[in-house]
């Protein structure tokens, strides 16, 4: 019987997760179809009743599902519990399992750009889910890190909780230098004609000309203002493309038991951005 898949998101249809993985179902010949779950929060609840009585084989969770999933899941990996996020779900038996892939994605994402991270010191914006395996990723690492945000409360609560600095969004603005910024909020889904004043206000020049390297884990639109400000500053990017790869490709090998087709996967993506 085939099995089912999904994103799990609100909104769901930028996703490009469809095109990765059922390419790579292809790929492994995997009886599977992968398909697009956009559910509201407040109805969150119920899909995953269904979810479990109706098994789907598996789900990548996304905004805004990462941190709710927990309470509706059997058995939680040791790294999602430190993250307290999940972003993979998969069926096992008659239990739902979760993990978190994107604390790997975007190690690997940024290991291609910048190589050894260990001591780097790393400024992330934003305080949500994908913020939270992000920080975790980089401790791993070894990174110096800070979190801020344009609601302090929220940073301050995560950099408690992680051990790292933590800060409103003009605290950011005032630190002197460091050397990788990544963006984590969803300021360019929750606002996608955002107008250039309030860009400014967010990522001001003089914010990114202190950084060696810019990532954003957005990617659609692939170039973000902030990847578009980068570039012409002459800055090395990491586009958010890459970090949906890695972490997929981890996300596969939960679900099937098998060494994911990157470079399929990779193509996909590509011909789909």
């Amino acid at each position: 019987m085939m099995k089912k898949y999904g994103i799990l998101a609100y909104p769901a249809g930028h996703s490009l997760s469809p095109v990765i993985y059922n390419a790579a179902f292809r790929a492994r010949e995997i009886d599977a179809q992968y398909g697009v779950f956009e559910v509201a929060p407040k109805d969150l609840a119920d899909f995953m009743d269904r979810a479990e009585n109706d098994p789907i084989s598996g789900l990548s969770v996304s905004l805004p599902h990462k941190e709710a999933m927990i309470e509706f899941l059997s058995v939680v990996d040791d790294a999602a519990k430190k993250i307290g996020a999940v972003n993979t779900v998969v069926h096992k038996g008659s239990f739902l399992h979760g993990y978190n892939t994107d604390h790997i994605g975007c190690r690997r994402a940024l290991e291609e750009v910048c190589g050894e991270l260990e001591g780097k010191n790393v400024v992330v914006l934003g305080a949500g889910g994908s913020a939270r395996a992000v920080i975790f990723g980089l401790k791993e690492a070894g990174c110096e890190v800070s979190v801020y945000n344009r609601t302090a409360d929220k940073a301050l609560a995560l950099a408690e909780e992680f051990g790292v600095v933590g800060g409103s969004l003009y605290e950011a603005h005032q630190i002197t230098e460091a050397d990788i910024l990544i963006q984590t909020s969803a300021i360019w889904t929750l606002d996608p004609n955002i107008s250039s004043d309030e860009i400014e206000k967010f990522i001001p020049d003089s914010f990114i000309e202190k950084f060696d390297t810019v990532m954003d884990i957005a990617y659609t639109p692939l170039k973000t203002p902030l990847i578009k400000k980068a570039e012409t500053m002459g800055k090395k990017v990491v586009t958010g493309d890459k970090m949906l790869l890695h972490q997929a490709v981890e996300q596969f090998k939960i679900w099937t038991g098998e060494d994911a087709p990157e470079e399929v996967m990779r193509k996909a993506l590509e011909e789909n951005l």
